[in-house]
Order: C-alpha cells, then sequence, then structure tokens
C-alpha cells in the first residue's frame, strides 16, 4: 500500500467517526429530551373552533434515530515471506573395508620321476627296458623337495631300475591291456603289505589298491588296470597311508605298444612312518 492510499484511507475514517459523534449526540438528546423544546417534538396544535367536522387527518410520520455502525476496517493481506528451512542432505561417512592380503603360501614342486618309453632297437635282449629320467614336475599334493644330502621327505622310494616298460604277463588279456604294477617291500627285503597305492590319468579318474593284493609281482605286489587297449597317455602312481602322500610320484607315458603295455614300479621303505 502507498503513502497515497493510505492518507485518503485516514481521511475517509475520520469523516466517518464524526458522522457517527454527530449521530450519538442527536441519539442522545432525543432520548433525554434535554433540547427545549424537544428538537423533533410535535408542534403544539391550536384549538379552532368548530366549524365543520372534518375527517380525523392521517397522523404525521415520525422520525425515528438509528445508529449506524461504523465501517469495519478490513486489512488486505499483503504477502509475507516465510523463510522455510530446507532440510540439506548431510554426507554419511561409510567405512570402507579393505582386503589386506595375508601370508600366501608358496607352492614349491616335488620331485616326481617320470618314466620314459624306451624305442626298442634289434638286439638280442628279448624284453625292451625303459630308460628312466628324474625330472622335477610340480605335485599338487606332495611335500616340497629335498635338497641333495639330506633326509627325504618321503618314508619311501622308488628301488633304483625298477621303472620297466615291458609285455604284458601277468594275464591272458594279452594286447587288450595297459596298466602298472609292482610290489613294496623294506630296505631290507622283507615285504611290506597294506599300503595304499594310487593311479591318476589323463583319461581316467583315481584307481587304487593296496600292497600285497596281486602276488603274481612278489609278496607285497600289487596291480592296477589303466586301460582295456594301449594309449600313449600319461598316468602319475605314488603311495598314499592315512590322506598323507608317503613317497614321490612316479610319471609314466606308454608308447601305445603291446610289447610296452606294462609298466613295473616298486617302492622300498627307508624309514618308519
Amino acid at each position: 500500500m502507498n503513502r497515497g492510499a493510505s492518507l485518503l484511507f485516514n481521511c475517509v475514517t475520520w469523516i466517518f467517526l464524526g458522522l457517527t459523534g454527530g449521530a450519538l449526540v442527536i441519539f442522545y438528546g432525543v432520548a433525554t429530551d434535554a433540547s427545549e423544546p424537544p428538537i423533533f417534538a410535535p408542534e403544539k396544535a391550536e384549538v379552532l373552533p368548530t366549524v365543520a367536522a372534518f375527517g380525523t387527518p392521517p397522523p404525521r410520520p415520525s422520525w425515528t434515530p438509528s445508529v449506524t455502525p461504523l465501517p469495519t476496517r478490513t486489512d488486505t493481506p499483503t504477502a509475507t515471506l516465510t523463510l522455510t528451512d530446507t532440510p540439506t542432505q548431510t554426507p554419511t561417512l561409510t567405512p570402507t573395508i579393505t582386503n589386506t592380503p595375508g601370508p600366501t603360501g608358496t607352492f614349491t614342486p616335488s620331485p616326481t620321476k617320470t618314466l620314459v618309453p624306451h624305442t626298442p632297437t634289434p638286439t638280442r635282449t628279448p624284453t625292451p627296458t625303459a630308460s628312466f629320467t628324474p625330472t622335477l614336475t610340480p605335485s599338487a599334493t606332495g611335500p616340497t623337495g629335498t635338497p641333495t644330502g639330506t633326509q627325504s621327505p618321503y618314508p619311501f622310494m622308488v628301488q633304483p631300475s625298477s621303472l620297466i616298460l615291458r609285455e604284458n604277463f601277468a594275464n591272458s588279456a594279452g594286447c587288450s591291456w595297459q596298466g602298472v604294477a609292482g610290489q613294496v617291500s623294506t630296505d631290507r627285503g622283507e615285504p611290506v603289505t597294506g599300503v595304499q597305492v594310487r593311479a591318476t590319468g589323463e583319461t581316467m579318474g583315481e584307481r587304487t589298491t593296496l600292497s600285497g593284493t596281486n602276488q603274481v609281482y612278489g609278496p607285497a605286489g600289487w596291480e592296477i588296470v589303466l586301460g582295456s587297449s594301449t594309449n600313449t597317455a600319461r598316468y602319475q602312481v605314488a603311495l598314499w597311508a592315512d590322506g598323507v602322500q608317503i613317497s614321490p610320484t612316479v610319471e609314466i607315458v606308454f608308447p601305445n605298444s603291446c610289447q610296452q603295455n606294462l609298466a613295473t614300479v616298486n617302492f622300498i621303505q627307508t624309514r618308519p612312518y
């Protein structure tokens, strides 16, 4: 609202206040007959001689003052600026879990003996022999390799010169068979029976037997059938006891020959286990 409009409104208000005050004075005078003669008192009628009878004149209207209420001031609503607090998102600290690498086990390859098939040459020897070439091949379950001059981690070792590929002589399957066999004994030549022999290969799962179950190969002999025909697959053989490997792993590769479908390997116990 500007200043001119406010001034006009004030003037109108004072005019109405003055009129209201005058009306109150008049009303008070009429009510108390304070005026002499009363302001609105009827004039005194003069008695005239009756000449003729006329009808009674109608009564003159009288004026009764009424109180006019003052106008009520009505405020015009004005726009009011209200500041409202708007919630602000507060960043929350989220803990970050950092994976700290712990000690990592070190895999040390164990010595694995690999049997390499020997290609026979025309000689007078009736049975071909295989050359044994020891190599270091990682073993997933065996203990770590032992440096030369220290005690072997295994209580059983492979008997030297016992790894031979030869023709099957132990059964009547002939060439329709391939397997590995041998025996287990002490370093004094005494048979050791009841030792578990495990064989695994590329074309089969794990197969086991116990020493002393096939005496064709000796008092503590054993035999594991690897297939019903010759092949060039690679196989691993080792001794186990109570879920622990107790001999080096011997790896055998066959040449797919009927004259070399039986691999023999003997194990010797060097200390208690």
